[in-house]
């Protein structure tokens, strides 16, 4: 008898604990619908406490966590199920939902593995296509962006490279012009170079030579004078 109602008060137990979790759960969609997300995401966490495994509630606390924008912390959720999924309609949507986080990150090539993934688990999924092909246009439209974006750099580094030399040039014609207008400057401003100074031994020989000169002008004179003039004949007596 006595065994008899241990295993009836632990079926009650047992009951009432699987009624209050899914009672929190309940309590959390209504919320969630109500668009309350921080509230709705209190009590999944509460349901979550009566039973850590309780997928439905790890589940939609993801989503609440997604809906208030903490993308980060949505994928983690969600990729932490990726191995509690009692069922593979379960996964698909687990893979669905964490594209939809990744996307939101910025992190568009993990996000298309997941939709891939979802779309492996249920070809018939047309709302994962569809994020599919919007998570490659986006991707696409993205590197396009990346790559004009390097062709501007490039061209404005080019660009850059042209001016500086253009800058390096001009600055070396000012300063050649600089200079040869110093170096004329200076030309204009030197003083006339002095005569070298004659040696005095020099002097005294082209002195020498004068006087020479002189001399033998001199005596040349007197010869034509001599020669010219008419002699006294004197008479013989």
């Amino acid at each position: 008898m006595r065994k008899f109602l241990f295993i009836l008060f632990l079926l009650t137990s047992i009951t009432s604990f699987a009624q209050k979790k899914k009672s929190f759960l309940r309590d959390g969609n209504t919320l969630y619908t109500d668009s309350s997300y921080n509230e709705a995401e209190m009590q999944y966490r509460k349901s979550l406490e009566k039973d850590q495994d309780y997928f439905n509630a790890s589940f939609n606390l993801a989503d609440a966590v997604y809906k208030q924008e903490r993308y980060k912390e949505a994928s983690a959720l969600f990729d932490a199920l990726k191995d509690d999924a009692p069922t593979d309609e379960d996964l698909a949507e687990v893979y669905h939902n964490l594209g939809n986080s990744l996307v939101k990150e910025g992190k568009l090539d993990d996000a298309i593995a997941a939709y891939k993934s979802a779309l492996r688990i249920n070809p018939n999924d047309n709302e994962t296509r569809h994020n599919l092909a919007l998570s490659k246009q986006q991707k696409q439209e993205q590197e396009q962006q990346e790559e004009e974006n390097k062709d501007e750099q490039e061209e404005d580094k080019e660009g850059d490279k042209k001016e500086e030399q253009k800058d390096k040039e001009q600055e070396k014609k000012e300063e050649n012009k600089k200079q040869e207008e110093n170096k004329e400057e200076q030309k204009q401003n030197q003083p006339e170079e002095k005569k070298e100074d004659m040696s005095k031994e020099d002097a005294e020989k082209m002195l020498e030579a004068i006087q020479q000169q002189e001399k033998n002008l001199q005596e040349e004179l007197q010869k034509k004078k001599f020669k010219g003039k008419r002699m006294k004949v004197l008479k013989d007596w």
